[in-house]
């Protein structure tokens, strides 16, 4: 339609009518004449779902909601609409089943499972179908969640039904054989519904209500993994007819195999956090349905060629990284793995096929200790050590860079259990390091300083990284369900021997050429300082290779790379221990007059990492920040809030440096808390953590030199006043505000009122915060001294000093408030004990 002003209709507007569009198509599609251009329409659909998800969303129901009558509904297709996707769907199932693949309904069919799922994936379903979502879209009769989980239960029926038949498609080897254009049919449908199968089985909410959806979205899992074991097993028929047929029966398999990945994920992120499997998938590998998928995926004939090889090391590795129990909870399941990787990585004809062996076996042990740090499921692996531990030995001395580099990858996920097993040499049973066999980790340290391939020399310093905490680092026996977790830790000697050996060789690396290996060695030497604070806590432990590698750690602060800059942040909050606390500071104070001067500069390039996320997330920075540049400052911040609460915990040092330095340091952490609704959540939340575990002797020099009290006060008065309970970090902001009432004077409170303008906050519910929390007397004191102040009294209303100094008389006429209730630890300024105090 042409639309002008001079018939008397408005111009067409520039923007679509997406919303009105759906309605029109949703109209078009079910007039009979439009057979011929279905699939233009269903294609048009989809494009809309994908441009404008918001709009289609609000009328899902069009497409997806069954809208027969309630005692019609059932399989008969003659007595009922369905719905009005999902019709098209079915009608091309008949048509499949019928064998009539030149049919409009066998040929819309991948149209409709593409519209389905643009639509699907435009629907906010964690938000409409959880039992704390509201949907703020219109809602008709009934209840709007059990429409949509009824929608798309239907829906998955349906894609089971495809399924199906596509799977007896797979196995009807005559039909394969056919012409083109039926292939090419096939092959889209089989693409389509493979996405929208991987969708139900990842975007969904399945807790709650939502676990009825689990039961549908398991058999889906299943179906996709029976066509893809069956694809498998045909491609091994050695027939003449079926060569026709066998590389679009592979893509079947392959096609298919990805929602096999989807719904086992990865097992862990990039940062080595463990992700739990998808309730469909975990429900699947539990059920005796997985079982033939289990034995082919394991199965060597399955790895005969190459492009096989590939194809089955990617499934298998998924299964490892994600649910490792399932290869573990059968003996033969575990040696038929074993054997597999021996069988990948002992070709020595083919280097990509060793990678491959090896990229199982890391796979493996990286979903062991993601599994085990889940606490999911507590199960034993005695035989690693003995099943892989030689693979990865021999890989070590591989010619290829990329075989070395997966071994040496492979070492750093081991569990502190096969370290002890490896190390200890034949009839000893002690960890003195002249009892240890240090073969393996020499050559990983050795490998740090390769000189052939960077590549090598990062993986080595990130292996050893590891290697050392999960050997040295103090075990959580309170908070660990596992019982195979850090059991026994090593001894003291054992871990001061190894840090210095990783220290000399890790001063090297931050000074290498390329930036990955100076990252991944700085994050080496946090992972030691941070494992040996743990135990220097429990036993004073002298390591002055740890303090030499400070300098070279600080300098990093600098440097171009902004990977590198973020490891040398976090580093520096570990490190600094044996450098700044009393312990290792005395007996090199006296020698070197400059240390307080390198303490206040730290702090200044600290502070001034958080100043640049928060500058650029109110839109005041001096450059403009790319994507990238921009989520590196933030990741910066969040570790220099946390350092900074580290080095500011030093009270020998903070007494030491000028009162601007740690004021100006305060106020950004404060201001982190003043713009949590700008900032990303872990910023607000760190500072929030550092805030509080500052030492009391640092609130009590404040009050006497500083404004940062005041300010912090009406920070958090105005975070308090704004969030109610809606903040993860509101305990922590409460429990921070009394710390600072209880250390602040009068000049404090005087600042805090004075900063209403720059920081905002409500005075009276103040005054109520005050009262329900039960605050001590001397607080309204102090806070009455300051309204009395010329200044104060200039900018507040007289009924606030009133309402303050009556509460004040309240308070002292009361038999129960009296100094008596002064904190002990606030009763005098000077606290020598810096751990003691700590909060």
């Amino acid at each position: 339609y042409k639309c002008t002003e001079q018939n008397g209709c408005s111009p067409p507007s520039q923007e679509l009518h997406a919303s009105e569009i759906s309605k029109q198509i949703h109209m078009i599609l079910q007039i009979e004449r439009s057979s011929p251009f279905q699939s233009y329409f269903l294609e048009l659909l989809t494009s809309l779902s994908l441009m404008y998800p918001s709009a289609l969303a609000r009328h899902w129901h069009l497409f997806l909601e069954d809208t027969s009558p309630r005692h019609l509904r059932g399989d008969n297709l003659a007595v009922r609409k369905g719905s009005f996707l999902v019709s098209f769907v079915e009608r091309g199932i008949c048509d499949s089943n019928n064998g009539k693949y030149d049919d409009e309904c066998w040929i819309n069919m991948p149209h409709a499972l593409g519209a389905i799922s643009a639509l699907i994936s435009s629907m906010p379903l964690t938000l409409w179908i959880s039992s704390e979502g509201r949907t703020s879209y219109r809602l008709s009769a009934g209840n709007f969640p059990s429409r949509v989980r009824q929608a798309l239960m239907n829906t998955m029926s349906a894609i089971l039904k495809v399924m199906s038949s596509l799977r007896t498609i797979v196995e009807t080897e005559p039909i394969l054989s056919r012409g083109f254009g039926s292939n090419a049919y096939f092959e889209h449908t089989m693409i389509q519904c493979s996405i929208l199968a991987g969708q139900f089985c990842t975007i969904l909410p399945f807790a709650g209500d939502n676990d009825v959806l689990i039961e549908p979205a398991s058999k889906i899992v299943s179906l996709a993994a029976d066509i893809y074991t069956l694809g498998l097993k045909m491609i091994g028929i050695d027939t003449v007819s079926f060569a026709a047929s066998s590389q679009l029966i592979g893509k079947a398999s392959s096609i298919f195999g990805h929602v096999i990945l989807e719904s086992l994920g990865s097992g862990v992120t990039d940062t080595g956090k463990a992700v739990a499997v998808s309730p469909p998938a975990r429900q699947w590998l539990c059920d005796v349905s997985s079982y033939d998928f289990i034995g082919v995926a394991l199965s060597k004939k399955t790895y005969r060629s190459p492009n096989q090889s590939k194809a089955g090391v990617d499934i298998l590795a998924h299964v490892a990284r994600s649910a490792p129990w399932v290869i573990t909870r059968e003996p033969f399941n575990l040696a038929t793995f074993r054997d597999t990787c021996s069988h990948l990585c002992g070709n020595v004809n083919d280097a990509k096929t060793r990678i491959l062996g090896l990229k199982l076996v890391e796979s493996f042990l990286l979903g062991r200790k993601a599994s085990q740090s889940l606490c999911i499921f507590q199960i034993d692996f005695p035989v690693v050590p003995e099943y892989f531990c030689p693979l990865l030995q021999s890989a070590l001395k591989d010619e290829i860079p990329a075989v070395r580099i997966s071994a040496i990858s492979s070492f750093g996920a081991l569990l502190q259990t096969d370290w002890r097993s490896m190390l200890l040499t034949p009839h000893e049973s002690t960890f003195e390091p002249d009892m240890v066999d240090w073969t393996c980790i020499n050559s990983i340290l050795q490998a740090t300083s390769d000189g052939s391939n960077s590549g090598i020399r990062s993986a080595a310093c990130k292996a050893i990284g590891n290697i050392y905490s999960e050997c040295i680092d103090t075990p959580d026996i309170e908070n660990s369900s596992s019982t195979q977790k850090k059991t026994i830790p090593f001894c003291d000697a054992f871990a001061i021997h190894f840090a210095n050996n990783v220290c000399n060789k890790m001063e090297m690396a931050i000074a290498d050429a390329n930036a990955s290996v100076r990252s991944m060695a700085i994050f080496a030497m946090g992972n030691v300082a941070s494992a040996m604070r743990g135990r220097s806590e429990n036993s004073e432990i002298y390591i002055p290779t740890i303090k030499k590698i400070f300098d070279p750690v600080n300098a990093c602060l600098d440097d171009r790379d902004e990977k590198v800059v973020g490891n040398a942040i976090r580093t520096i909050g570990h490190i600094a221990y044996f450098v700044y606390s009393p312990m290792y500071l005395s007996s090199v104070l006296g020698e070197n007059a400059g240390i307080p001067n390198v303490f206040s500069l730290l702090l200044s390039k600290l502070s001034s990492k958080v100043e640049l996320a928060l500058c650029d997330a109110i839109g005041e920075s001096s450059r403009d920040f790319s994507w990238k540049q921009r989520n590196s400052a933030k990741k910066h911040a969040w570790g220099a809030c946390m350092s900074i609460g580290t080095l500011l915990s030093f009270s020998n040092m903070t007494k030491l440096i000028q009162y601007s330095v740690i004021e100006t340091t305060l106020n950004q952490l404060f201001r982190c808390i003043q713009l949590h609704n700008i900032v990303h959540e872990k910023i607000s939340a760190s500072s929030a953590a550092s805030l509080l575990k500052l030492p009391c002797s640092l609130w009590l020099h404040c009050s006497s030199n500083c404004g940062a009290i005041g300010r912090g006060l009406a920070t958090c008065f105005g975070f308090i006043n704004q969030r109610a309970d809606k903040s993860s970090i509101l305990s922590e902001i409460k429990s921070l505000t009394k710390v600072m009432l209880s250390a602040a004077n009068s000049e404090d409170f005087c600042i805090m009122f004075l900063n209403q303008d720059d920081i905002p906050f409500d005075i009276e519910q103040m005054y109520q915060w005050l009262v329900s929390n039960d605050m001590d007397v001397y607080i309204f004191d102090k806070i009455s001294l300051a309204l009395e102040h010329k200044r104060v009294r200039s900018v507040l209303d007289v009924s606030v000093a009133q309402m303050f100094l009556t509460r004040t008389r309240h308070e002292h006429k009361s038999p129960c408030k009296s100094a008596e209730s002064l904190p002990r630890k606030y009763s005098n300024g000077d606290e020598s004990d810096d751990d003691g105090d700590e909060l």
